[in-house]
C-alpha cells in the first residue's frame, strides 16, 4: 500500500512541475501558456525538440532546473513500478508455493467449482463448520479478492482436467459444481466422476431438461434454485407456520436448536439394538426424525421396535449440545 501512495506523490510532483514551467515560462519569457505548457513537456520528458523560441539566461536557468527535476522525479518513479512488479512477482512465487503446500495436505476435503451467488453461499456454509475446502475460481479479481480474505482458492478453469488434479479431486470428499451455465456444470461431473469415483457430487442446474443430463453424467444429487427457491415460497404462503420451523431449523434465526445427521458406524454398541432399548432420546435429549437404512430406505418417525443397524443415518433435532452428545453415544463401544 505505501508504494502506491508514494507513486501518488510522484505523480502529484509531476503535475506540479509542469505547472511550475509553465508559469515561469509565461512570467520570465511572455510566452503564451500553450508555448510555455509544450516547452515544459519537451524538457520534462527530455524529447529534445528544439527551443519553442530564444531563450534569455533566466529562462535558461529554468529549463535546467525542469530538466533536473523532472528527469528526476521520472526515474524514480519508474523505479518505484520495477519494484512494485517485483515485489508482486516475488509475493506471486511464494504464494504459489504455499498453495501448494496446503492444497498437499487436503484429504477428504470438499471442493467448489465457481464463487458466484451459490457457491459463496456453500463456502460461507463450509466455513462455519469449520470444514476443510478449496475454492475453484475463473474470475481473477474474486479469486484474488477470496486469496487476500485467506481463502483457499485455485484461479482456473474448473472444467480442465489439470485443474481439478491440482485441487486434489482424487482425495476429495465432495464436490459442488456451481458454475455459471449447466453445460459446464455437466462436462465438470463428468470429469470428477472419471477422476474419483467415489466423490459426492452435488451439482446445480438452471434448467429441468438439464437435472437428468446431470444426473446421468454422475451426480448424485442435483439441485435447482429456482424450483427450491420457488417451492419455499409456495410454502411460506400456504403453510407460513411450517415454513418459519424450518427456516429456523435449517437456517441461521436461531441458534438453540440443529438438525443434523449422525452416521452408525460399524462397531458401535448400537448395532442391532432396537430404539427402546437404546434409550438415545433419554440419555441424549435428541428427537429422532427419521432413520435412513444403508440400502436408502427411509423410515420417518421409526417406533420403539426399530432395530439400528452399521451404516444406519439418524436424522435427529435438539440444540448443538444434544446433537453432539448423540455422536458420542453413537460412537460408543
Amino acid at each position: 500500500m505505501q508504494y502506491y501512495v508514494r507513486i501518488s506523490y510522484i505523480a502529484a510532483s509531476l503535475v506540479g512541475i509542469v505547472i511550475l514551467g509553465t508559469a515561469g515560462y509565461v512570467l520570465l519569457e511572455g510566452w503564451s501558456i500553450v508555448e510555455a505548457f509544450y516547452m515544459t513537456m519537451i524538457t520534462v520528458t527530455t524529447v529534445g525538440f528544439n527551443e519553442v523560441r530564444e531563450l534569455s539566461t533566466t529562462g535558461r536557468m529554468l529549463t535546467v532546473a525542469l530538466m533536473i527535476l523532472g528527469v528526476g522525479t521520472l526515474f524514480y518513479g519508474i523505479a518505484i513500478i520495477a519494484e512494485i512488479r517485483f515485489e508482486e512477482r516475488i509475493r506471486q512465487i511464494f504464494g504459489r508455493r504455499k498453495l501448494v503446500k496446503e492444497l498437499d495436505r487436503l484429504e477428504n476435503h470438499h471442493i467448489i467449482c465457481g464463487h458466484g451467488r451459490i457457491g459463496s453461499t456453500v463456502a460461507g456454509e463450509y466455513a462455519r463448520e469449520s470444514l476443510p475446502h478449496v475454492i475453484i475460481e475463473s474470475d481473477e479479481s474474486i479469486a484474488a479478492h477470496l486469496d487476500q480474505e485467506g481463502k483457499l482458492v485455485i484461479l482456473g478453469d474448473a472444467t480442465l482436467d489439470e485443474t481439478l488434479m491440482e485441487a486434489h479431486v482424487e482425495k476429495a470428499k465432495s464436490l459442488v459444481c456451481a458454475l455459471a451455465t449447466d453445460a459446464e456444470n455437466v462436462f465438470v461431473t463428468l470429469t470428477a466422476r472419471a477422476l474419483n469415483p467415489d466423490i459426492f457430487i452435488l451439482s446445480r442446474a438452471a434448467l429441468d431438461s438439464s437435472i437428468g443430463k446431470m444426473e446421468a453424467a454422475g451426480a448424485d444429487r442435483v439441485v435447482s434454485p429456482y424450483i427450491m427457491g420457488g417451492m419455499r415460497m409456495a410454502q411460506s404462503v400456504l403453510r407460513p407456520k411450517l415454513a418459519g420451523f424450518l427456516d429456523e431449523v435449517t437456517g441461521h434465526a436461531t441458534t438453540d436448536l440443529d438438525f443434523d445427521e449422525v452416521t452408525v458406524p460399524e462397531g458401535s454398541d448400537l448395532v442391532g439394538m432396537a430404539l427402546r432399548e437404546s434409550k438415545i432420546s433419554q440419555e441424549t435429549g435428541v428427537y429422532l426424525l427419521s432413520i435412513r437404512h444403508a440400502s436408502g430406505e427411509m423410515r420417518f418417525n421409526p417406533g420403539p421396535d426399530f432395530e439400528i443397524q452399521a451404516g444406519d443415518h439418524l436424522y435427529a433435532l435438539g440444540t448443538p449440545a444434544q446433537v453432539e452428545s448423540l455422536r458420542k453415544r453413537v460412537l460408543a463401544k
